[in-house]
């Protein structure tokens, strides 16, 4: 007899995924004490914790929970295949996908409309967050795929490559340095440097200089990437980005001026990348595939099938 249900199953990926039972709860459209239940059942079942209950940062999974997140997965996609395999054969089942903040609205809502177009009984969990965030998400398995820059990744995590954006200055339209067709990273360590505090960002952005022993002395930190814009178009310094929208504009109307740089700066390579945790499931297969087939990406490491794990 098998002592766990479909469901349970469904609620604790839900809460692995998203680190929390009321965001679990709220994922899937059930009150708290549904997941509750669910998951001290699983535990129940399998004698073991599932999760470490951490005061004020949510939850994280055991040793046990890692092992059974893959397993889980892998269950109820085989579920879904089986009740897929009728006379209207179609994939269904839940993709979890992580996406770098500033990056993501350049190519996750084009890719996810266009793969629902293909497959429209696949449901998606989206998270977005910052560089740090999405890599620890992606080594944990709680997001199968991530869509970021190319950073940090070890030989284990299979890659495909979707793009590479060159990093380039922004500036107020009225700056001296406007004028120029290219500006210098030494003309911009003497200005006040508007940079992201965000992990990872920060450090990438600080290297480019540090790597010509420049040191910019005056600093000023923002949470995201429209108030560095903001910040800059009302001429409250200058700042670097690799991502451009399609208007040079803040969100209030300003214009922004932007211009490349003249030292020769490695691009950044824009990423989809799969999970090191566990071996990826059926949907995060089609994903990948479909993105293939539409030209989007190029394999960095090998493909799944000389890499599963």
């Amino acid at each position: 007899m098998i002592a766990f249900s479909f469901r349970q199953l469904e609620y604790f990926i839900a809460a692995a995924e998203h680190g929390s039972i009321s965001a679990a709860a709220r994922a899937r459209h059930v009150s708290q004490p549904s997941v509750s239940l669910a998951i001290a059942q699983l535990e129940q079942t399998l004698g073991e914790p599932l999760f470490r209950r951490q005061v004020s940062r949510g939850l994280a999974l055991t040793p046990t929970g890692h092992r059974l997140l893959g397993r889980a997965r892998d269950i109820l996609a085989l579920a879904a295949g089986i009740a897929d395999e009728g006379p209207v054969a179609g994939l269904s089942g839940q993709l979890s996908l992580s996406c770098f903040q500033d990056l993501g609205p350049y190519y996750v809502p084009r890719l996810l409309a266009g793969f629902r177009a293909r497959h429209p009984d696949v449901s998606v969990t989206l998270f977005e967050a910052d560089l740090a965030t999405v890599q620890r998400s992606l080594n944990a398995g709680k997001a199968e795929l991530a869509l970021t820059y190319d950073l940090g990744f070890d030989a284990r995590t299979t890659r495909w490559a979707l793009a590479e954006l060159r990093p380039y200055a922004l500036l107020p339209p009225a700056h001296p340095l406007a004028a120029q067709p290219q500006v210098s990273l030494s003309q911009l360590a003497q200005e006040n440097l508007i940079l992201e505090d965000i992990a990872q960002t920060r450090e990438y952005f600080l290297s480019l200089f540090w790597a010509h022993d420049l040191h910019p002395q005056r600093h000023q930190y923002t949470q995201s990437f429209e108030m560095q814009r903001g910040l800059v178009a009302h001429g409250y310094g200058v700042a670097l980005s690799c991502t451009r929208p399609a208007g040079d504009h803040s969100y209030d109307g300003l214009p922004i001026a932007c211009r490349p740089l003249q030292e020769a700066v490695t691009p950044q390579r824009v990423v989809l990348a799969s999970s090191p945790a566990m071996r990826p499931s059926p949907v995060a297969q089609a994903f990948v595939q479909w993105l293939t087939e539409q030209g989007h990406g190029t394999p960095v490491q090998p493909s799944f099938s000389a890499s599963a794990r």
